[in-house]
């Protein structure tokens, strides 16, 4: 659905950004004859402006979607980490974070550095080589 709304955004922009150049030239550059430049106001508005703001709106709808969507993922992690937290008593690994977050082993161990940081974590490196993040309670 992104995908059409995307592609739809674009053609909308793109049409009515170039019907409104055109009709903007030939505005400038129309003779005095009142007939002609009420069909090129009429063809502005009508084939330029309306595309142009329904592309524009599209695509600001699709932005605030999108940010609403990244702040709900982001709300389900933070809470996903408080509750890892509080089942394995402050202690936390990447593995751990990552299956309960479903999140790639990457993006779990930037969050868990993050948190780290702000949170004031030890580390501790385990004999397998895993990393155990010890969060105060």
């Amino acid at each position: 659905m992104r995908t059409i709304q995307k592609t739809l955004a674009g053609a909308c922009l793109l049409f009515g950004l170039s019907i409104s150049l055109l009709a903007t030239v030939q505005l400038v550059d129309a003779d005095d004859d009142l007939e002609d430049l009420a069909e090129t106001g009429v063809a502005l508005v009508l084939f330029g402006l309306a595309p142009t703001a329904l592309g524009g709106w599209l695509a600001w709808n699709l932005r605030h979607s999108n940010r609403q969507t990244f702040q709900s993922l982001s709300l389900q992690q933070e809470q996903m980490f408080l509750q890892l937290l509080q089942n394995q008593a402050g202690d936390l690994t990447i593995i751990q974070f990552a299956a309960a977050a479903q999140l790639p082993i990457e993006q779990a161990k930037a969050f868990l550095d993050q948190k780290a940081q702000l949170l004031n974590a030890t580390f501790e490196v385990k004999d397998t080589g895993a990393i155990v993040y010890r969060f105060p309670l």
